[in-house]
């Protein structure tokens, strides 16, 4: 045997020991990490399976109810509260925001609406809960404190800013200050992301009132 082939056999012999020496120290943890690993991408699996599931079933239950609201109210507002207390979001916030304007007289929705604005999950529901209460308001003594609240709604970067300036132009006609409701109409109209309802809906105003302006 060579010298060259004998320093090698050396070699080999000793990675072996070394790595028996290695695998009888740290095999155990190698083991233990593999088997947690396994373990934590089944778990992670399973979750998103069980909560796929749940979120299936979630929505199956809200659209039953929400189509029950055309033959029997009372029922359906019953199941939407009790899906507002257990339900998966986002449908738990759906619920609660449904039920809310189920309730008996127009002052009950406006106050459950604003009640339960700041439990919902995403902002843009928060703020659609206080818009429509505001909506709800417009003809009666709350509108102003209702319509006042939503001014932070009506920054540039809010989902509903136009919903908010078409309120504030409705109390303003209420008040009987036409101007005031003429510039916020010519706002919403030359607004590049208004949609199409709300511009005609700005438009019959303008006309209407008169004031409409070039965009």
């Amino acid at each position: 045997m060579s010298d060259s082939a004998a320093f090698h056999e050396i070699d080999e012999a000793v990675r072996k020991d070394e790595m028996r020496e290695w695998w009888s120290r740290y095999g155990t943890w190698v083991v233990a990490g593999a088997v947690i690993l396994v373990v934590a991408v089944t778990g992670f699996v399973g979750w998103r399976q069980y909560d796929g599931a749940q979120r299936a079933a979630a929505s199956a239950a809200y659209s039953a109810a929400l189509a029950q609201i055309a033959t029997d109210p009372a029922a359906a507002r019953a199941e939407l509260e009790k899906q507002a207390a257990n339900a998966v979001q986002p449908y738990r916030s759906l619920a609660a925001l449904t039920a809310a304007q189920l309730r008996a007289t127009l002052e009950e929705q406006v106050t459950a609406l604003a009640a339960v604005a700041p439990g919902l999950s995403a902002s843009e529901l928060s703020d659609l809960a206080l818009v429509i209460a505001a909506f709800k308001s417009i003809d009666t003594p709350k509108a102003e404190e209702m319509v006042a609240r939503l001014e932070p709604l009506a920054g540039p970067d809010r989902p509903f800013r136009l919903s908010v300036r078409e309120l504030q132009a409705m109390l303003a006609v209420r008040n009987g200050d036409t101007k005031r409701a003429k510039e916020l109409w010519n706002e919403i109209a030359k607004d590049p992301a208004v949609p199409q309802g709300a511009s005609q809906r700005v438009s019959a105003m303008l006309n209407l009132y008169g004031g409409a302006e070039a965009k």
